[in-house]
């Protein structure tokens, strides 16, 4: 049996030259863009209702809208989905979940954020378009 290197195809343009060392590079900002008009301004006072507010409620609200029609099955789906116990926060911390009760108060605003950011960031677009689905149900909920 013979064993066979493996090189990528047009492994000369994958070569980096170096040539001075760069100092702080470090990963970019997990904020989303912000433009400062009106609009972004009533989309984060829209947000700011789910910035603290219980899975409990979260769960009814997300079961009213979906009997309504207001929702799809697969924004619903991840609005009445347990929060994982672990996450990641916008500083690439983790944060424990862990203690996290149907009645103690979450910002659900900045998750799903931070979440569609970390998915475009990794470059998962379905799950991303999922989480900005979630949040702009945020917006037209108020």
């Amino acid at each position: 049996m013979e064993i066979f290197s493996i090189q990528p195809v047009g492994a000369s343009s994958l070569r980096v030259k170096e040539t001075s060392p760069q100092s702080n590079v470090g990963l970019p900002e997990l904020s989303p863009k912000t433009a400062n008009s009106r609009e972004t301004e009533v989309f984060e006072e829209a947000l700011s209702v789910f910035a603290s507010m219980t899975p409990r409620r979260l769960r009814e609200i997300a079961s009213e809208s979906f009997q309504r029609e207001e929702i799809d099955a697969d924004t619903y789906r991840e609005l009445s989905t347990e929060l994982p116990l672990q996450i990641v926060d916008r500083n690439g911390k983790m944060m424990d979940l862990s203690t996290l009760t149907d009645d103690s108060h979450f910002d659900y605003a900045e998750y799903y954020r931070t979440q569609q950011s970390l998915a475009e960031m990794i470059g998962d677009m379905d799950m991303a378009g999922s989480y900005a689905k979630v949040l702009d149900f945020f917006s037209k909920s108020t």
